[in-house]
């Protein structure tokens, strides 16, 4: 009986663990202390060749607040923000444009080709990116792929503008998985908006990924061994009753 409970115990301290690195904010801390300076729409225009996507949107940056507006943007060429009133989790990710397209092997040979498009409840790959339905001001819906520090703030009913985004196309793989929670928002599925700095996220994606496996880590095992102090109490093992 007590063995049987003691491999409940680790796999209870081992499903926290899990839940933990799923949705410590690991990211949140890094992008708060290490987050860009806010570009305005006239340093763009100072400086058209450079890639301004993630960066957090200054002054001037226009804002999308309906659908209508979201269909005239040009995608792949206007740059745009959004302040969400909601946000969703679809539970579909694509594989990070910065990620490795391949496994990689101990001794560093490829192995073989990601999927590029996952389902989970659970955010436990720092190499793949959810998509989000996020609500415009109107009430209306959009798809849309941000940092998962922003994501969480929005769902919490912080007031959120999102870093400077460009509408752009995704996976017909993407597509079929998010048709299902795209008709139930009414949320077209031709484009996404996408707010993520790649090089930001390729830089600091190990940190954020050794954060969440160390606080994971420490959570099992003080879960763990406070779960067997209890346990002892109620129904001590053959050892301490021999003693």
């Amino acid at each position: 009986m007590r063995k049987v409970l003691d491999v409940i115990l680790v796999l209870f301290s081992l499903a926290a663990a899990v839940l933990v690195f799923s949705n410590f904010n690991m990211e949140g801390i890094l992008w708060n202390g290490n987050k860009p300076d806010a570009v305005s729409s006239q340093e763009m225009e100072e400086n058209p060749g450079t890639v301004y996507t993630g960066k957090p949107a200054g002054e001037g940056i226009p804002e999308v607040k309906t659908q209508e507006e979201w269909k005239e943007v040009l995608n792949d060429v206007d740059y745009i923000t959004v302040t969400p009133e909601k946000i969703y989790k679809t539970n579909v990710y694509s594989l990070a444009e910065w990620a490795d397209y391949f496994q990689r092997r101990r001794n560093g040979a490829v192995g073989r080709k990601k999927t590029t498009v996952r389902t989970s409840p659970l955010d436990v790959s720092q190499d793949y990116t959810p998509y989000y339905i996020i609500e415009l001001e109107d009430g209306s819906h959009i798809l849309a792929q941000m940092n998962r520090c922003l994501a969480k703030n929005i769902a919490k009913g912080k007031e959120t503008t999102l870093p400077i985004g460009r509408k752009q196309g995704f996976s017909q793989g993407a597509k079929t998985a998010l048709a299902s929670v795209c008709e139930e928002y009414q949320a077209p599925t031709d484009y996404v908006l996408y707010t993520i700095d790649n090089e930001w996220q390729e830089k600091h994606s190990f940190e954020i990924l050794i954060g969440k496996a160390v606080v994971a880590i420490v959570v099992f095992f003080v879960l763990a061994v406070v779960l067997e102090l209890i346990a002892d109490r109620i129904l001590p093992s053959g050892k301490h009753r021999n003693s």
